[in-house]
């Protein structure tokens, strides 16, 4: 029913994908959250203002600690919105919480002094372009897939918004799911094909609820180490505070203790293998037997491989003179891709007759040719296969096969892996 014209009408399709938040679709059809629901209230507000006399060019999130509220996560943060970068930002997303029971609701009128207030600038001119209220959750879908419909988004995985993994864990559903969707509904892959999509990212969904939520919790840990805990009066924070910014010794050891253990909170922004070092270990993927990478526990390093079921790893080529990513190799119409090396000449004949035989979009691309150079190396350093191996890469730039080496029968054995990943 569009709400505006008042028309309604029906859609009849072959698949649904519900990516409504989990409002509507998946309560429907018994869909449970489970997890931790209703940890607090966050208030949101787009607001305009002038702050170039308050804040320095280089921060991205500004944490307030403030002695009269309970700790960072009572006390709020601030991110710039642009259009110019920095301090003369000139509109801002400025975010604070309140008790779930707290009988406060704000509205654009309402929040103003409330957001004077938070920043200590009572004179502030400003004006509200949207303020939102939500619930803090960390729960994840029973289910993934229920018959023809999949939950994606935060239908499928809501969590804190720490380390910035909502959007980026929703884009990595809607990127899995589409490739097979299409797939399927081009009969190039037989149906089953689709339930890969939750056995592969709902274990995702899983330690990205997980990891949002400990680096959500760890800011406490950071209150703690700067002498701060909700469970004192503001009278003892205030002291604490003052006593933190001493010119004595032992402000000098309270300043150090939380360098010290603010420096734990990189697992929220500096988790770049927490990101992008995620690996699919069942679905559409060929195992080849080899051992995964060890993880870094605190998700900082990231170890690239060409392993099946993780991402390609990035190096930069250049293709007739134009330089160009490894994940630009796919493209964007939904084609798998077989890397090869500077003697893959047989895998690149071999795909272009699988490519044809299952109907499918498949480019080959052999690198340190004439029209694709390796020119700093770093690829040769990455790929873990030799000249004349072979990788098959998915429509979502996750390696779906690996040869590290030749094969006396390329066609068959490229063959039998197609077999595997379309559920054929």
């Amino acid at each position: 029913s569009d709400r505006d014209s008042g028309r309604s009408y029906q859609v009849r399709a072959q698949f649904l994908i519900a990516a409504d938040g989990g409002k509507t679709i998946g309560p429907l059809l018994g869909v449970k959250l489970e997890g931790l629901s209703n940890l607090g209230r966050v208030v949101t507000s787009h607001v305009s203002a002038d702050l170039s006399a308050y804040w320095d060019d280089a921060c991205l999130i500004t944490w307030f600690i403030n002695p009269d509220s309970s700790g960072v996560l009572g006390s709020g943060a601030m991110v710039p919105m642009g259009p110019t970068w920095g301090r003369h930002s000139e509109q801002w997303v400025i975010h604070f919480s309140l008790p779930t029971d707290d009988p406060h609701h704000f509205d654009e009128q309402t929040v103003v002094p409330r957001l004077r207030t938070l920043l200590k600038l009572p004179d502030l001119e400003l004006s509200v372009h949207k303020v939102s209220e939500w619930m803090l959750d960390a729960v994840l879908a029973d289910r993934y897939q229920i018959g023809r419909v999949f939950l994606a988004g935060d239908a499928a995985h809501r969590h804190p918004p720490t380390t910035g993994l909502g959007l980026n864990t929703a884009i990595q559903d809607a990127h899995n799911i589409a490739w097979k969707l299409a797939l399927v509904l081009h009969d190039c892959a037989g149906s089953s094909l689709l339930g890969s999509y939750g056995v592969e990212r709902r274990p995702i969904g899983m330690r990205n609820v997980d990891w949002a939520m400990f680096t959500a919790m760890n800011h406490t840990v950071v209150d703690a180490g700067m002498g701060f805990s909700p469970l004192q009066s503001p009278a003892v924070r205030h002291a604490n505070f003052e006593a933190y910014f001493a010119d004595t010794p032992m402000g000098a050891t309270r300043r150090a203790r939380a360098a010290e253990v603010i420096t734990t909170q990189r697992a929220e922004f500096q988790a770049h293998d927490l990101e992008i070092g995620f690996a699919y270990a069942d679905g559409a993927v060929v195992a080849d037997g080899s051992p995964p990478p060890v993880r870094d526990p605190m998700g900082g390093k990231y170890q690239p491989t060409t392993r099946p079921g993780h991402r390609l790893p990035h190096a930069w080529l250049v293709r007739n003179g134009t330089r160009l990513s490894t994940h630009d190799l796919a493209g964007d119409d939904g084609a798998f891709v077989l890397i090869t090396g500077s003697q893959g000449a047989a895998w690149v004949a071999a795909a272009t007759i699988v490519a044809q035989a299952y109907g499918i979009g498949m480019r080959s691309v052999a690198i340190d040719n004439d029209e694709v150079i390796d020119v700093d190396g770093r690829w040769t350093e990455l790929c873990e296969i030799d000249a004349d191996g072979a990788l098959l890469v998915r429509p979502d730039n996750h390696v779906a096969w690996r040869c590290r080496g030749s094969s006396a029968e390329p066609q068959a054995a490229l063959d039998a892996a197609m077999k595997i990943l379309l559920a054929r």
